[in-house]
């Protein structure tokens, strides 16, 4: 009896041992919220970490450097500029805090990210508000598309590094075509967090591809497959008390508030072609 005993506790402190290892290894998943040792450098918008006992390869969300480090390719004006920038600020952060749109990885496997520095600034933004960096949007990653174009903006009307010349283009030179009359109202609740959104006419309107945009607030909501019935109504609710009493279609933007209350703040929205069929006048 006292051997099979001995042998029991045996394996209970085995057992426990192991359960203790486990809880105790190291993550190899990125998480945001978290600080991670940079490990290494690659080029203006892309950088390594340590995630546990493994190296992580961060592509900078939003925003494109010009190449120094692409195969085949030349070194492009600003690229070696843009690449001592992120190194030097990379190395006096020595840890980034990490966040992420829709999609956290390419078709590469590289992690996409807003990158925070250590002393609050985001590593994304202050490349393009050097001229070091051009806005970049690749859907379904369009939360931040209207902030980031307007410090690219800034940076372009202050002849910043790349736009000195004054013959660069960017994804914001794209002209912006207002369509025909599609038959759809849009009506936005502030306070409420809450957009209306009316088809007037007598056919279904299929809303995939389409935006609508918080001119002020900097937001933009990307329409997943949905069709509009005709002389329907959909909502689109955001903030953290979300109602759905009463509505049928709703449609939830993000849990965060969007709209701004102080200040004027349009909607607009925006069909499949980026052409503007409709707008909400905040007067």
């Amino acid at each position: 009896m006292k051997y099979l005993f001995t042998i029991f506790t045996l394996l209970l402190v085995i057992i426990l041992a192991g359960c203790n290892a486990i809880s105790i290894a190291p993550s190899n998943k990125i998480k945001s919220d978290t600080w991670y040792d940079v490990s290494n450098y690659v080029d203006g918008d892309t950088f390594k970490i340590n995630v546990g006992k493994d190296e992580h390869t961060i592509r900078l969300l939003y925003i494109d450097t010009p190449e120094t480090v692409k195969p085949n390719s030349k070194v492009e004006a600003y690229g070696p500029e843009a690449s001592a920038l992120t190194k030097q600020l990379l190395e006096e952060s020595g840890e980034v805090k990490l966040s992420f749109d829709k999609e956290v990885k390419d078709r590469f496997e590289r992690t996409l990210a807003i990158v925070e520095l250590k002393d609050g600034r985001i590593l994304n933004e202050v490349l393009l508000q050097e001229g070091l960096a051009k806005v970049m949007i690749v859907e379904p990653n369009v939360k931040m598309e209207n902030v980031y174009k307007q410090l690219e903006q800034q940076a372009k009307e202050g002849k910043m590094a790349l736009w000195n010349s004054g013959k660069e283009t960017s994804q914001t030179d794209v002209i912006v075509h207002k369509a025909k009359e599609m038959g759809i109202l849009i009506e936005v609740d502030k306070e409420e967090e809450l957009v209306t959104l009316t088809n007037t006419t007598s056919s279904p309107i299929d809303l995939e591809g389409w935006k609508l945009v918080s001119v002020r607030g900097n937001q933009t909501y990307k329409f997943e497959p949905f069709e509009l019935p005709a002389l329907e109504k959909a909502y689109v609710f955001s903030g953290e008390d979300i109602s759905s009493e009463g509505k049928t279609s709703m449609l939830i933007w993000e849990v965060d508030n969007v709209w701004n209350n102080q200040e004027p703040d349009p909607a607009e929205l925006y069909n499949e072609n980026n052409e503007l069929v409709a707008l909400w006048e905040d007067k």
